[in-house]
């Protein structure tokens, strides 16, 4: 039996032969993602003795979630992308329970689980993140539709890639395009379809779209995008076909990346405040007492949702020393995209605002556009330039001049 696991065995063992007394930890953090292992790192900061009990409802060590759909070509291992190893959690005596959460009682500061019975917190970190938006096309049977947003569910992509020629993935946002790339290395026939006029509207502007489309053409995948009309069908050979627009295209499994929304369901249950996330003010402070929130489950002024890796790391650091009794006051930062697809890297904080003074640079394969107010950068987009990219976040967070920028990172 390993480190970890004769832990969690003597904290079950402990629970079951102490029914009249609850246990109560210190801090629990629901979430197996960065934003509670950031959080936990801060309280072990903060505090070297409080128990801390980590809480995940996946089959595997918590693993760098960004990592998984990128491997679909050459597949990956359980442990593969882990966050933390069994030794990390012991040495920083850290419960991780396998098990999921079915409520939470903020008066009585109580978790109930789905196998585990109940036990009580001092304080509670909520990170749940995230769950897939439902595609709805009328008639496309579930067993044929795949999300990549858990490692079991990549899993289950790669099984498929066995008896499956031809792919529909629906969403052309960074997943749905790393996706691509992936099924098309795989040797698969690939349509990328979206809504939208081009691919990753969120972040990319027609200029460094058509960059990227024009590569998505070039690998053979067909892109498809202002798309209205998808409809599911069935031929009388049993194919599965894909109808957009009135144009039929075979299609033996369909991969939704459409997006996502916050996993609020616990939180809204318990009467906690939420909107489109969970809200949380400043100090990511949910309305309930000592309940907090973090990552892309949290709701923060003028309804942002920040959705990104780094953003929830940074957030699950502040939610964990504020845990600890801290007051310290959440920044939203320019946290970049950036995705390496097709042999090209890309890279984006992109601008927000139309009174922005635009310097565009080109030097073979690398591509930038930088964004000033007042010769202070406020955005910038990028291709080719991977090896730099924490020299452009620097950049962006101390919001360089343009001399600066000709200094220091000339193209």
């Amino acid at each position: 039996m390993t480190r970890t696991l004769l832990l969690i065995h003597n904290f079950i063992n402990f629970y079951t032969k102490n029914t009249r007394k609850m246990i109560v930890k210190d801090f629990i953090i629901i979430g197996g993602g960065i934003a509670g292992l950031s959080a936990i790192k801060a309280i072990r900061d903060e505090n070297n003795s409080g128990s801390i009990l980590w809480i995940t409802d996946e089959d595997r060590l918590p693993y760098k979630r960004t990592k998984i759909n990128k491997h679909i070509n050459v597949g990956f291992s359980k442990d593969d992308f882990a966050l933390i190893d069994h030794d990390w959690l012991v040495d920083n005596q850290v419960e991780l329970l396998f098990d999921k959460v079915e409520s939470i009682d903020t008066h009585k500061h109580e978790l109930s689980f789905l196998h585990r019975g109940n036990l009580r917190y001092s304080k509670l970190i909520v990170a749940t993140g995230n769950k897939p938006k439902h595609l709805q096309i009328e008639g496309i049977p579930d067993d044929i539709v795949f999300n990549v947003h858990t490692a079991r569910q990549v899993d289950n992509i790669i099984r498929s890639a066995s008896s499956s020629k031809s792919y529909l993935v629906v969403g052309a946002g960074v997943e749905g395009v790393e996706t691509a790339d992936q099924l098309a290395q795989k040797g698969k026939e690939v349509i990328l379809v979206d809504r939208n006029p081009i691919v990753l509207q969120r972040f990319l502007t027609p200029k460094f779209a058509d960059l990227l489309q024009d590569s998505i053409r070039k690998a053979g995948i067909q892109l498809i995008l202002d798309a209205r009309d998808l409809r599911f069908i069935v031929d009388r050979s049993g194919n599965n076909h894909i109808q957009i627009d009135h144009r039929q295209y075979k299609c033996d499994r369909i991969i939704s990346t459409i997006g996502y929304t916050p996993n609020i369901d616990l939180a809204s249950d318990a009467n906690i405040k939420c909107n489109f996330g969970i809200l949380v003010d400043e100090h990511l402070q949910t309305s309930a007492a000592d309940v907090y929130a973090a990552g892309d489950v949290a709701e923060h002024t003028q309804g942002i949702v920040t959705g990104l890796w780094h953003a929830a790391e940074h957030q699950g650091k502040i939610a964990g020393m504020n845990a600890c009794g801290k007051k310290e006051k959440l920044v939203l930062k320019p946290f970049r995209m950036k995705t390496e697809v097709f042999g090209e890297y890309y890279f984006s904080v992109p601008p927000l605002g139309n009174n922005l003074e635009l310097t565009e640079e080109k030097n073979g394969d690398k591509v930038r556009d930088m964004y000033f107010a007042n010769d202070r950068l406020e955005a910038l987009l990028m291709k080719n330039d991977g090896e730099r990219a924490k020299m452009y976040q620097k950049a962006l967070m101390e919001k360089w001049s343009l001399h600066k920028i000709k200094n220091e990172l000339p193209l």
